[in-house]
């Protein structure tokens, strides 16, 4: 029962999130935080394809959303084209701001993004959510996983 409640309370998290009015609509004392939040995206046959986490989330007078330790995981899908759950990659960064009006996030801190035979760091970034697409701006590196075993196979004669 208190997973569902904490699930349900970060549902409830992200809608406030969204639905509080933005810019110049708020004052300075009505200022929300909501911590330890979930937010799950599911496709059009009910499946979750992403979710959203963050330890704190600050909703500022000016429309955008402070969060902190924010973290995203991406979902795959098996043949069948049911969500099988297998985290297929993970976006993670100490803090960002998110603008609830064009679903873009941007952050000038680091940031790392993990899939299983990849992960690529940076400092600086922006997430355009409709997009599904995020941009490193510093220091950006790529680190590639078991790249030696399938070259070799190919430049053997």
């Amino acid at each position: 029962m208190k997973r569902v409640r904490k699930q349900f309370a970060g549902i409830t998290a992200w809608a406030l999130i969204l639905a509080v009015p933005s810019s110049g609509q708020l004052r300075q004392a009505e200022e929300q935080t909501i911590t330890g939040f979930r937010v799950p995206t599911y496709d059009r046959e009910g499946n979750m394809t992403s979710q959203v986490f963050g330890d704190r989330a600050r909703i500022l007078p000016n429309g955008l959303v402070d969060i902190v330790e924010l973290k995203m995981e991406f979902y795959g899908s098996n043949t069948a084209g049911t969500t099988n759950r297998n985290v297929e990659m993970r976006i993670s960064s100490p803090r960002c701001l998110y603008h609830r009006g064009t679903g873009i996030a941007t952050s000038d801190a680091p940031v790392r993004i993990a899939r299983e035979n990849m992960v690529v760091t940076g400092v600086g970034f922006q997430w355009f959510g409709d997009a599904q697409r995020l941009e490193i701006y510093n220091q950006a590196k790529v680190v590639l996983k078991d790249i030696r075993r399938g070259a070799e196979t190919e430049l053997l004669p």
